[in-house]
């Protein structure tokens, strides 16, 4: 019988209760050039139709953040089937009101299902979809160069385009994670997702499965293994079963704070 009741409750929870305990996530990055401004990164969504609600609660929750930038990491779409996904225009519509300037990327589960409707929408609603592209902004009288990389399962990230004519300080967009020992030139820092954190983590082991070549080493967090820093978000939907266990969904937010100031933990292992 106590069998009976554990199993049930940890279905309960995996299924219902922590897929849908979305938390934020911060962060702090030390790093003078960009002390001060707050990032909000977002990323995999797997919308599914009608989740208009879950939605609006990411939006209410980011802009509760009073982020300076919001970076967005591709993922919108639901899987393979437009039908089985959130109207992408009423997506990018909702998306459109976050209170902050707003750049995306898309990943691989976009072009499965029409990468070139999502990422009209999303810039017909005022969200720049940067697609091997970079754009310079200004944020708290600094010029900051965004760029974004194609997603490296269905597109060809091409990273010296996408990083021409463009000066540090640099933050960079991929959905894929594994694309970060291919970018050589110096960055602030890389904000990536796709891995969901792996999803479903047993107690005092590792993610069961992480979909990166570089396993549960790229699954979540901080991750310094070169000259730049990479933030991998858990993610904020589910893909394959929808099931989370011991992996909230996550907004992510980064505080730029002055060196020397915090102390933070990043994983150091080689490749």
């Amino acid at each position: 019988m106590v069998l009976i009741v554990f199993f049930a409750y940890v279905l309960i929870r995996c299924f219902f209760i922590e897929p849908n305990s979305l938390v934020i996530k911060k962060y702090e990055i030390e790093d003078n050039s960009l002390q001060g401004i707050r990032v909000a990164f977002l990323s995999d969504f797997h919308l599914k139709r009608r989740e208009y609600k879950k939605l609006d609660k990411i939006v209410n929750m980011t802009n509760a953040q009073n982020p300076n930038v919001v970076l967005l990491g591709g993922d919108f779409a639901r899987g393979h089937n437009i039908k089985d996904t959130m109207n992408p225009v009423i997506t990018a519509q909702k998306l459109s009101l976050i209170n902050a300037p707003t750049y995306a990327v898309l990943g691989e589960n976009d072009w499965w299902t029409d990468g070139e409707l999502i990422a009209q929408s999303l810039k017909d609603s005022g969200i720049r979809v940067l697609d091997n592209s970079a754009i310079r902004i200004v944020l708290k009288n600094r010029y900051v160069d965004i760029i974004g990389l194609a997603d490296l399962t269905t597109q060809q990230p091409q990273i010296s385009k996408a990083f021409r004519k463009t000066m540090q300080p640099r933050l960079v967009i991929t959905h894929n994670p594994d694309i970060y020992f291919d970018i050589v030139n110096d960055v602030n820092l890389i904000f990536a997702g796709h891995t969901h954190g792996g999803q479903f983590i047993i107690p005092f082991a590792k993610p069961v499965y992480v979909p990166s070549k570089y396993g549960s080493e790229f699954a979540s967090g901080v991750i310094k293994k070169s000259t730049n820093k990479m933030v991998v978000s858990r993610g904020i939907g589910t893909t394959g079963f929808p099931v989370r266990l011991n992996c909230k969904p996550e907004i992510v937010i980064i505080d730029f704070v002055k060196v020397g100031s915090v102390k933070y933990n990043v994983k150091k292992k080689r490749r």
